[in-house]
């Protein structure tokens, strides 16, 4: 569909023959022959245009118009008069209509009026920061580690579905960008992207971020504001740090992903939206479930499809590309020589904030070093070597508490066979937690 259209006039002939040309030209459409059904309908559903006759019986459309742009400020109305009353259809655009057109309706010009009017109202969305677009960042994810090669693929191949995906990863890993490279290869490329972090916001903010407010809703809510969800109509939704979320949001999220629908905070009416949702944390959401800390029916609705972001200490391989990738972007002259002992310092360093600190140290380094050489030991900050893993095969090893969480993974490994399902529901942790000491710990899962 390129757009939703509500039709509002009284001539129900009219209406059906403007139905059947609008649908046929892929258009979603609607109809009411009152005010206050059109009220409703465009306080209910989100709706890009409307065609208003300015004659409803006894009703004003002039009436009518100023109430329906007050409900959708950036919804664009296309008014449908008479020939005797261009007087009122001047009026009208002054009212707030974007254009008009005469009965009888030529299809040609309605078609022109229209797609010039879902034009205007997309560029209302830019010019008002409805659409909330991420625009900061031009980076995209990039890595040829196995770990990381199969996320990207992962990402590829949920990308044109409707899924929702659950991104896991340390923080710095990623996961915005990667959702970002979802959103652009989806079918709603065109649609916002529209992002938020939940990580210590308070319940009240975030229920008004997602789902907005009513005027009057609460103290300070003197008008109506429009909520992420609303904002997002038609593309997708990003929801960062999302074990963050406080347990009566997850609730209420729970409520729209299952009922594609709303009410605005201190508001009656509910809201139909079609929004992708993505979701990313750094928290092991299996253990906050068993915990008590989040809600076991949303985790369910999250991870219907995951997808786990390695960090950068785990693809030593990417270091390098990666430094000289930002090196090249940082450079006034393009420049990415990195010096032997240099490279040997970054990749001997564990990187805890993962790709993002990363990029901050070459970013730091393309600064100090002079135009023409090659970045060496002295244009980084000091970055000390990674501990070496502990040998568990020693009786030295096992000692440590380190060593026996070792010795115990691998024990419990042989006696399930290799089974990740079996071992973790055996040790009692998630199997995400289970994988993640696998990984920590370098055991081979044939061993």
């Amino acid at each position: 569909m390129t757009g939703r259209i509500l039709i509002v006039d009284d001539d129900s002939s009219l209406v059906d023959s403007l139905t059947g040309l609008l649908e046929h030209a892929g258009y979603a459409v609607r109809a009411t022959d009152t005010g206050a059904g059109a009220l409703s309908a465009v306080g209910s559903a989100p709706t890009d245009l409307v065609l208003l006759d300015l004659r409803l019986g006894s009703e004003s459309g002039l009436e009518l118009l100023p109430r329906l742009k007050a409900l959708r400020p950036e919804m664009s109305v296309i008014v449908v008069t008479a020939l005797g009353t261009i007087e009122n259809a001047v009026e009208a655009m002054r009212l707030g209509a974007d254009d008009f057109i005469v009965k009888p309706v030529e299809p040609k010009r309605l078609l022109a009026v229209l797609a010039k009017g879902l034009e205007a109202r997309e560029l209302r969305r830019r010019s008002e920061g409805l659409e909330r677009l991420a625009t900061g960042s031009l980076e995209e994810v990039h890595g040829q580690s196995p770990a990381m090669l199969e996320a990207l693929r992962l990402a590829d191949t949920v990308a044109p579905r409707e899924t929702t995906v659950l991104l896991v990863g340390e923080t710095g890993t990623g996961k915005g960008l990667l959702a970002r490279r979802i959103h652009a290869a989806s079918k709603r490329a065109g649609r916002p992207f529209v992002e938020l972090n939940c990580a210590g916001l308070q319940r009240e903010l975030t229920e008004t971020e997602l789902f907005g407010h009513d005027k009057g809703a609460f103290t300070g809510a003197t008008r109506r504001k429009l909520g992420l969800f609303e904002a997002a109509d038609g593309g997708t939704l990003l929801l960062d740090e999302v074990g963050e979320m406080d347990a009566a949001v997850q609730a209420k999220l729970l409520h729209v992903l299952e009922q594609k629908r709303f009410r605005r905070v201190g508001g009656l009416t509910e809201i139909e939206v079609d929004v992708r949702v993505l979701a990313a944390t750094h928290r092991d959401l299996e253990a906050d479930v068993a915990a008590g800390r989040f809600r076991e029916d949303l985790l369910y609705r999250l991870n219907v499809f995951t997808i786990v972001l390695p960090p950068l200490r785990e693809r030593t391989e990417d270091i390098l590309p990666l430094a000289r990738l930002f090196l090249a972007r940082y450079r006034g002259d393009g420049r990415a020589e990195i010096s032997e002992a240099a490279a040997r310092r970054l990749t001997a360093y564990d990187w805890p904030g993962n790709v993002r600190e990363l990029r901050n140290v070459m970013e730091r380094a393309a600064i100090l070093a002079p135009p023409g050489t090659a970045i060496d030991v002295g244009h980084l900050p000091e970055l000390a070597p990674h501990a070496q893993p502990c040998d568990s095969t020693t009786d030295a090893g096992d000692e440590t508490l380190a060593g026996a969480e070792r010795h115990a993974l691998e024990q419990a490994l042989r006696s399930t066979g290799g089974n990740i399902l079996e071992t973790a529901r055996r040790l009692g942790i998630a199997r995400g937690t289970l994988y993640r000491k696998i990984r920590k710990y370098g055991i081979p899962l044939g061993e």
